[in-house]
């Protein structure tokens, strides 16, 4: 099936399409894209090395040139035929876009016929099936790589038993020890230049997560806070009631709620414009925050309407509280803030929460002796 039209499957581990849907795609594949061709580099790059080194044994005289020349026509063609895939964009087609089965069948064919026709290389011929390994990240899924990797080792164990008594270790001569070393040296650097790539890989995908998180608080705090007053919103007042409630049902702890309404606001609006109206709010968000505990919360419940939750408070003593709030509103410099004549206050109806009470039942006898306060005349408060 198609890579581009599967959509019912999970992106492969290495592939042109991310994971999350919101990402941006065009990104992620110019990234995906100079990745791979990076990473392509550094496979053409090791095989040559490798072909290098064979070339080396030829010259010392451990293989003749006839088995190595192949070895370098069936990679050179295989590598040929990948770098196409590449950059005709075929590859991204496939549900293996990053073409890890060719690249192992490429590689581990090419040494396997190498290691049982030339068995005096045998150590540097494990020595890069071994790396070859390296490459899974390119594989489509973890199930593909050890399936491969699986049919590799049996194929291994065959080409070793075959040729077993002739393989050795090219350490009998000065040169074949420099050989070895060349060997080693070769695959120590491509395992190291993939570990700092994906350690390099980690470190920004660290540093993402860590701006990701910064932003889901942001949106965190965004989404239970009210932009023009500063205080919670609905939302958020509304959790800080229920933690309430579940702490006076788990220890027996008082708390108050007291329901504010800011007297004819609606003549405020139509008479100044919604302006002043919003300076207005946002005053009081300022009256509500400088007179409240830590411990409370204060939020705009809906329009000019604010819900306040006192915690571990008695009803006598949130009448202080409440009293003073409205006392503060009542004497606010309103005409300074606006530059006009202007005097603004508030009618609140407080009460206490009862035992086994709902946040709506609590809320509804609190909105009840708030309309009763202004049915008495307004700027006032009333208890329930």
């Amino acid at each position: 099936m198609a890579y581009s039209t599967d959509k019912s499957r999970a992106p492969p581990l290495w592939g042109p399409r991310p994971s999350s849907s919101l990402a941006d795609e065009a990104r992620h594949l110019e990234r995906w894209r100079k990745r791979t061709w990076q990473l392509h580099a550094s496979v053409l790059i090791s095989h040559l090395y490798a072909f290098t080194l064979f070339l080396g044994h030829c010259w010392a005289g451990y293989v003749p040139l006839h088995p190595v020349l192949m070895y370098g026509l069936w990679i050179s063609a295989g590598m040929a035929f990948i770098t196409w895939a590449y950059a005709s964009g075929w590859s991204q087609t496939q549900s293996d876009p990053g073409l890890f089965f060719w690249h192992q069948l490429i590689a581990v064919t090419g040494v396997l016929a190498l290691l049982v026709a030339a068995p005096k290389v045998a150590f540097q011929a494990l020595v890069m099936l071994l790396v070859f390994s390296t490459d899974g990240f390119l594989a489509p899924r973890r199930t593909s790589f050890w399936m491969t990797w699986s049919c590799a080792l049996v194929a291994i164990a065959l080409a070793v038993y075959s040729v077993g008594p002739q393989m050795q270790m090219t350490t009998d001569t000065l040169i074949g020890q420099f050989l070895v070393v060349g060997v080693m040296l070769g695959a120590v650097i491509r395992c190291s230049v993939l570990v700092t790539y994906f350690r390099s890989m980690q470190y920004r995908l660290s540093a993402s997560n860590e701006k990701l998180a910064v932003a889901l608080k942001h949106i965190e705090t965004l989404a239970r806070n009210d932009d023009l007053t500063g205080l919670s919103n609905r939302r958020g007042v509304m959790e800080r009631l229920q933690q309430c409630i579940h702490a006076a049902q788990r220890r027996d702890a008082p708390f108050c709620i007291a329901l504010l309404d800011i007297d004819f606001f609606k003549q405020v609006n139509d008479r100044l414009g919604h302006d002043i109206g919003d300076q207005v709010l946002r005053a009081f968000g300022d009256v509500l925050t400088s007179q409240t505990r830590i411990t409370d919360c204060a939020g705009r419940y809906g329009g000019e309407e604010f819900l306040l939750v006192l915690c571990d408070t008695q009803l006598h003593q949130a009448e202080v509280l409440l009293e003073r709030i409205r006392a503060c509103a009542e004497s606010y410099p309103w005409s300074q803030l606006v530059n006009q004549e202007l005097s603004v206050t508030c009618t609140l109806g407080a009460t206490q929460y009862q035992k086994r009470e709902t946040a709506e039942a609590l809320i509804s006898r609190a909105d009840r002796a708030m309309y009763q306060g202004k049915a008495l005349g307004r700027n006032r408060l009333v208890l329930a």
